[in-house]
């Protein structure tokens, strides 16, 4: 899948806007390390461009799920900041690729400058400390397959941990570390070796990301998805959404040849919500994620749009009918390319008045019916839609219902076959308390 842009990232609320807000990077983010969570928050942004990417990347995770205790690198969060720290450390007293001028500039600094000098001294045992850790989680994976996805990194820490240079250091306490020893490492890892020290500490970073995403995976009984490369049908089983509390888990089962889904619901019905709950599931099952879901079956996508909360672009005097058609445009474009979309509208042409809407509407929705090898769905309220796209043998009718009682109303929040045409505006602006006030004559006179 290409990377989605900034509007999708935004509407499904993949990262957050600030510290304060729910996001799915916030969801899953049980990292330990403050380089975890960057990983974390960097993957998230790439979907995988491949089915065999998806799944070498869920290999990986399940193989952490199957011992996860043995994947763990045991290093406080200080310990690894402190080691993060070494390798960005700016002392340059020197930086010799010679090792005994290396060590006579390391010992001169150290007698002039001792208060600096200390920052190398803590910076060798932080980074001593880590690679005790790292040594104790390679040991543990001694006899275990690697997935693919790793074995790389893998194979390198290995060489670097258990190589001549390391043994005999790693074997001291830091107690007997000599300044000749601490001058021989700071050598070791800001010179001699520092691609292998940069390589030791993203790969921490890496398992401590792959853990986040696992104890999650097992603390909300999340499921791998599994993709079909034979089919372009989407089979999604109690699918619920991890930003809201107690959320209603809904089944869509969407076959290819009824490529597009039109989906009806009174306001505050649950539309929305699943349809972002949808847009979710597409996007992580691409990343190789585990999702929010009992299972999910899906065919690989090329592209992922939504079109949920556009509004007016009032700095390019846009309206929001124009940022409509311009979202559409872009679907279109990349259909016409050739390329395998998912895509969800909420309100088609919303922006609008109701003939036109219901105009472009069906041009619209007559187009994507050509597109067996996508998925649409797409919301409206718009009745007529729902007459003339009756019996249509590329279009399906899912909704959400509404039970309606004198003046209350209740939501389901459930997915069912057909079609709603429940109305509860007025319901909602009674029970608000703002045709109330809008409807009191009493005034106050002017004083």
């Amino acid at each position: 899948m290409q990377p989605v842009d900034r509007h999708t990232l935004h509407e499904l609320q993949l990262l957050p806007e600030n510290s304060r807000t729910a996001s799915i990077f916030a969801f899953y983010n049980r990292t330990e390390t403050l380089g975890g969570g960057d990983y974390l928050k960097s993957i998230i942004t790439r979907p995988k461009e491949s089915p065999e990417d998806i799944i070498r990347f869920q290999d990986l995770l399940k193989a952490i799920a199957m011992r996860p205790t043995a994947w763990q690198v045991n290093i406080a969060k200080a310990y690894a900041a402190a080691a993060e720290s070494y390798y960005a450390l700016s002392v340059a007293h020197s930086m010799s690729q010679d090792v005994i001028k290396h060590w006579f500039d390391t010992w001169l600094y150290s007698k002039r400058n001792k208060g600096e000098y200390y920052r190398i001294q803590s910076g060798v045992l932080a980074t001593l400390r880590l690679v005790r850790a790292v040594q104790s989680t390679l040991d543990h994976l001694a006899e275990a397959a690697i997935p693919d996805e790793i074995s790389e990194d893998i194979a390198e820490l290995r060489k670097f941990i258990y190589s001549p240079l390391l043994s005999v250091f790693l074997r001291k306490s830091d107690g007997k570390l000599s300044n000749r020893s601490i001058f021989y490492l700071d050598y070791l890892f800001r010179v001699s070796h520092r691609d292998k020290f940069r390589q030791m500490l993203d790969t921490l970073y890496k398992l401590d990301a792959c853990l986040a995403i696992v104890k999650t995976a097992r603390r909300h009984q999340l499921a791998f998805p599994i993709f079909d490369l034979h089919s372009h049908d989407f089979n999604a089983k109690s699918a619920w959404h991890p930003l809201i509390t107690g959320a209603v888990a809904n089944d869509l089962n969407l076959v290819h040849n009824n490529p597009v889904c039109i989906l009806t619901g009174a306001n505050t019905s649950g539309k929305t919500t699943f349809l972002k709950t949808c847009g979710i599931l597409v996007y992580l099952a691409h990343l190789g994620w585990p999702v929010p879901a009992k299972s999910l079956q899906l065919s690989f996508t090329d592209r992922l749009f939504t079109s949920i909360h556009l509004s007016d672009d009032l700095d390019q005097g846009f309206s929001h009918f124009y940022n409509e058609m311009m979202r559409i445009k872009q679907i279109s474009e990349a259909l016409n390319a050739g390329k395998r979309c998912f895509v969800i509208v909420d309100e088609l042409f919303r922006g609008t008045n109701q003939e036109d809407a219901l105009h472009c509407s069906k041009t619209v929705l007559d187009g994507f019916a050509n597109f067996d090898s996508s998925c649409f769905l797409v919301s409206t309220h718009i009745h007529e839609l729902i007459t003339h796209y009756s019996g249509h043998t590329k279009l399906s009718f899912r909704c959400f219902r509404t039970h309606i009682t004198d003046n209350q109303f209740q939501n389901t929040f459930k997915i069912e076959e057909g079609a709603a045409f429940e109305k509860v505006g007025r319901l909602i602006m009674d029970q608000t308390g703002v045709t109330a006030l809008l409807q009191n004559t009493k005034r106050l006179s002017p004083e």
